[in-house]
């Protein structure tokens, strides 16, 4: 999103650009000696990095030699070495606030400040940025996404719109769906039709971007494929402090792959598969909630770490394919000393007559919810599990409460409960849409 808001602030301005998403498979992560000299030959002068480049000593390196200038704007956390060039746009150094800010925020702070105006686009994308980045959902990472909504409610954004058969669009839309579409390109696709995606948010030409949102979709079914088959491959214990697996996946898929299982077992989260460029070698995405910092890992982790990155809930590093049990081992001991902030079974009480589209309503007046800022949880006690339903042989816990409400569960099935004992269920308000019709989802997260 960050190089979308840029390239069309700097084109409104009228400077000259081209933007160029590199591809993880074919160039690597950010900008890289070899991009700078691609960059040269075709006679540009100045390179604005977005997302990256305050650890690319090499690569500026190399743009000094050949006389380029670079302007970097970034919001990973500073290496040990000043980047070599004059002008860095990072929340530490202009003491933006206190709150960590994604690279799409950053972005439209600058285009603002280019543009001397405010441009709800620019500004959707960055909000979208804040929630693919798992930013805190605090102060203005939280107003920003607000802002969004509110703007879409008024002028739906077809970008967007093109990528969910939903007409009601909330966060919880962009965190399930939209996004991961938007991500599955960069991290199934191995050449650079991964600019296509530039195109579809700087260009919106609307026919275009018709075959360009089909096709984002069709790629998306490929990701969901690859991840169910992976999923259906592990083998999780809930007993379990930290989950640490390796797959066949496509590296770039990892991350999703981390995020689903973080979703779903509220536990540390590290997705590993062969390089692409090199199978020796292990990629891994990393993913974790308060109490465990990845950036605190990669500091105290005793094995070689090839490379590293990212921010304390999300992050990646690769390593050697021999050092992976290592690695494993070490993470767990890590969940185990930091201890992720205990999640308790306390919720707000609610009755199952209660448990209707009148009380979602009430709860959305306090949204949006994100990392920081959760949705509240809510506690029915008291129920009998011989009067539970399943789906799937018993898989899925799935109770139809009305016509339009039930309550459900990825991770309670029939097996998670004792028969003859009363069971508390812990669960949150989950709008679901289908075909234009509304209804609701209580999703079971826990029961005790």
């Amino acid at each position: 999103m960050s190089a979308s808001i840029l390239v069309r602030a700097f084109r409104e301005f009228g400077i000259q650009t081209e933007g160029y998403l590199p591809s993880r498979y074919q160039d690597g992560y950010g900008l890289t000696a070899s991009n700078v000299d691609k960059i040269f030959r075709k006679g540009y002068s100045l390179i604005f990095t977005c997302d990256n480049g305050v650890t690319a000593h090499e690569a500026l390196k190399e743009a000094k030699k050949l006389g380029i200038e670079v302007i970097i704007l970034d919001h990973h956390e500073f290496d040990d070495i000043p980047p070599e060039t004059d002008i860095v746009i990072h929340p530490e150094t202009t003491k933006y606030g206190d709150t960590a800010i994604s690279a799409g925020y950053l972005s439209f702070v600058f285009s603002h400040a280019l543009l001397r105006k405010m441009d709800p686009y620019l500004l959707s994308l960055g909000a979208v940025s804040t929630i693919s980045d798992m930013m805190p959902f605090l102060s203005y990472n939280r107003e920003i996404v607000r802002l969004m909504l509110e703007y879409m409610k008024k002028k739906p954004i077809a970008e967007f719109s093109m990528l969910t058969e939903r007409r009601y669009i909330d966060e919880s839309v962009f965190q399930m769906e939209i996004i991961p579409k938007i991500n599955s390109i960069g991290r199934i696709e191995k050449g650079n039709t991964i600019n296509r995606l530039l195109r579809y948010f700087v260009d919106r030409d609307p026919k275009m971007n018709a075959a360009i949102s089909s096709w984002i979709n069709e790629e998306n079914e490929k990701r969901k494929e690859l991840t169910k088959n992976a999923l259906d491959e592990l083998s999780v214990s809930p007993s379990d402090l930290a989950i640490v697996v390796q797959t066949s996946l496509p590296e770039g898929l990892n991350g999703l792959l981390a995020s689903r299982l973080l979703a779903t077992y509220q536990k540390p989260v590290a997705v590993f598969s062969p390089m692409e460029k090199d199978p020796s070698l292990l990629v891994g995405s990393l993913r974790s909630l308060e109490g465990v910092n990845i950036l605190d890992v990669f500091k105290e982790i005793n094995i070689p770490l090839l490379s590293k990155g990212g921010h304390p809930f999300a992050g990646g590093c690769s390593i050697r394919k021999e050092d992976f049990e290592s690695f494993r081992k070490e993470y767990v001991f890590f969940a185990l000393k930091h201890k992720i902030m205990e999640k308790n079974n306390d919720g707000i009480d609610i009755l199952l007559n209660e448990c209707n589209m009148k009380s979602y309503r009430l709860i959305e007046t306090f949204s949006p919810f994100g990392l920081g800022w959760e949705a509240p949880k809510f506690l029915i006690k008291g129920l009998n599990p011989t009067t539970f339903t399943y789906l799937k042989g018993g898989k899925y816990l799935s109770i139809k409460l009305s016509e339009d409400t039930k309550i459900f569960s990825f991770s309670l099935g029939e097996n998670s409960f004792e028969a003859g004992e009363k069971v508390n269920l812990l669960l949150n308000f989950r709008l679901n849409e289908f075909k234009g019709r509304l209804s609701l989802n209580l999703m079971a997260e826990r029961a005790f």
